[in-house]
C-alpha cells in the first residue's frame, strides 16, 4: 500500500521513547513505501554505481564523480522524505511534488548541514570516537529542523542541539540501533557481492538497501523532531507546521 493517511492523533506523544520512534517511523515507512524509496534509492544510485565493477558505470569511476553526486543527491532526498513524512504524519498524503519542492527550497542550507555534521562527526570520532558520538547525537535533528523550520545552516545545528538537550542517551541509543541495522545490512551484502561477484546484481542490491535504509533513517529522525519538540516545548503537529502556512 501507498500514500496511506494515517490519523493525526497518532503522533502525540508528549516523551521520546526509542520504541515508539522506532514503530512509528516503520510504519509511516511501510504505508508510504513507494513515494519514500524512488526518491532515497534514485539518490543512491551514483554512489552504488561508482562502487561497482562493471563497463555501464564506468562513466561514475572517474575523479570521484559518483561520491560527489552522492554528496549532492543524498541530503536533497532527505529533505525531500522529511517532508513528505511531516506530511503523513499530520494525516495527509504524502505529495512527492510539494516534497520536492520544498527540498529543492531548503537545498543549500540542507548540505551545509550534511557537510558539517559529517565533517566534524568523521573528525571527532578520528580523534578519540566518543566526541564524534557526541556530534551525531547532538546534531541529529538538525537537518528536520532545517527543512521543517526553515532555518539556516548554524541555526540548524544550534536548534537541534537544544532539542536533544537532556535526551541525547536516547538519541545516541536510536542512532546506534539504526547503525547496527546497517552494519548487519552491509555485511550480508558484502556477502552477496562475494558470492554472485560485481556488475549488475550487487549494483541492484545496495541501490535497494540504500534506499530503504536512507529512507527510514530520514523518517526516523522527523519522527524524533516531532516527539522532542513535543515533549520539551507542549507543541502538536499543526503548531509545527504553522510555519508552512
Amino acid at each position: 500500500m501507498t500514500d496511506a493517511v494515517l490519523p493525526a492523533g497518532c503522533f502525540c506523544e508528549r516523551e521520546l521513547r526509542v520504541g515508539n520512534v522506532t514503530g512509528r517511523a516503520w510504519s509511516l515507512f511501510s504505508q508510504n513505501f513507494l513515494p519514500f524509496f524512488v526518491v532515497t534509492a534514485a539518490a543512491a544510485i551514483p554512489q552504488a554505481a561508482a562502487g561497482t565493477v562493471g563497463d555501464p558505470f564506468e562513466a561514475l569511476h572517474v575523479e570521484g564523480l559518483g561520491p560527489l553526486l552522492g554528496l549532492v543527491l543524498s541530503p536533497l532526498s532527505q529533505a525531500v522524505v522529511l517532508y513528505g513524512a511531516f506530511q503523513a504524519m499530520r494525516g495527509e498524503r504524502v505529495n512527492l511534488a510539494e516534497s520536492m519542492r520544498a527540498g529543492l527550497r531548503r537545498f543549500l542550507p540542507v548540505i551545509g548541514v550534511t557537510i558539517v555534521v559529517t565533517l566534524l562527526g568523521v573528525l571527532g570520532l578520528i580523534a578519540f570516537v566518543v566526541p564524534g558520538l557526541i556530534c551525531f547525537t547532538k546534531w541529529f535533528v538538525a537537518i528536520p529542523a532545517c527543512v521543517v523550520e526553515q532555518r539556516g545552516m548554524f541555526a540548524s545545528l544550534e536548534r537541534s542541539g537544544e532539542l536533544t538537550r537532556g535526551h541525547r542517551w536516547k538519541v545516541f541509543s536510536l542512532i546506534l540501533l539504526w547503525f547496527c541495522v546497517d552494519a548487519t545490512a552491509d555485511q550480508m551484502l558484502g556477502l552477496v557481492s562475494t558470492s554472485v561477484g560485481d556488475g549488475i546484481p550487487a549494483f541492484a542490491a545496495h541501490v535497494i538497501w540504500s534506499g530503504a535504509w536512507g529512507a527510514i533513517y530520514a523518517i526516523a529522525a522527523v519522527v524524533t523532531y516531532h516527539d522532542l519538540r513535543a515533549a520539551k516545548e507542549g507543541v502538536d503537529l499543526e503548531q509545527i507546521a504553522a510555519v508552512f502556512e
